[in-house]
């Protein structure tokens, strides 16, 4: 299985948690990142700082105004919590903590399955309690259109390989002729007695379905030479 190690961005660029709200949005907004992953001074994961922590700020007046069944039943504490991300100013009282995070050992599949299921972007990778990585859901759609590439190229082939071995079977010249196809191009082996019958072979191949070269290592050998008998024999 594939695992998170082969498709993350490797030390990915970060922001500390004392860094001031608007050097984090310039960072995020010069390398074209939806967020970042905030760490100390030790490279350990602190929380995560992105677009949606933006959308909220008093600046721009559009903080959550809490709604009367949040003033009741929440906490002082999230109540604080909620004016602290309206006005922070630093990363530290802005960040969404703690990370949800990832090792780097960990399967493709499972790590979309956490971002499916937490309905969260990027994932920071961690290994010995050190930032190493960051696996985002563009890396996993990538290596999902690989793999679905991949998959579709090989059912190409398996059909290429069988219809042209059917027509071979069907042609008295066709026995001796091996094939092989690799992402659409079929390469043809074997030994036949006539030229003609080379070029069948390739005609044949050629005018398969889908394939969009052919490599012909056919070889003519013709008939072995009779002896012949000297006169009164």
């Amino acid at each position: 299985m594939q695992t998170v190690r082969s498709i993350m961005t490797a030390d990915p660029i970060s922001v500390h948690p004392d860094a001031k709200i608007w050097e984090a949005a310039n960072t995020m907004l010069d390398c074209g990142f939806s967020g970042l992953p905030v760490i100390d001074n030790d490279e350990q994961v602190l929380g995560v700082i992105s677009e949606s922590d933006f959308l909220r700020r008093g600046e721009l007046r559009s903080q959550a105004s809490p709604g009367m069944w949040r003033r009741l039943f929440s906490s002082r504490g999230a109540l604080a919590e909620d004016y602290a991300k309206a006005f922070g100013k630093e990363v530290s009282e802005v960040m969404s903590s703690p990370a949800i995070t990832v090792e780097p050992w960990i399967t493709v599949e499972d790590a979309a399955n956490l971002m499916g299921d937490r309905g969260i972007k990027r994932l920071p990778v961690v290994e010995n309690n050190k930032l190493v990585g960051i696996v985002t859901r563009a890396d996993i759609m990538r290596t999902l259109i690989r793999q679905m590439s991949a998959s579709a190229v090989d059912r190409i082939d398996a059909d290429i390989k069988a219809g042209l071995e059917a027509e071979y079977d069907r042609q008295r010249w066709g026995d001796t002729i091996t094939v092989a196809v690799d992402a659409t191009v079929v390469t043809l082996e074997g030994r036949v007695l006539d030229a003609r019958e080379k070029t069948a072979a390739r005609v044949a191949a050629e005018n398969t379905l889908g394939v969009t070269k052919v490599i012909d290592q056919i070889l003519v050998v013709g008939l072995p030479e009779m002896p012949v008998s000297p006169p009164g024999f």
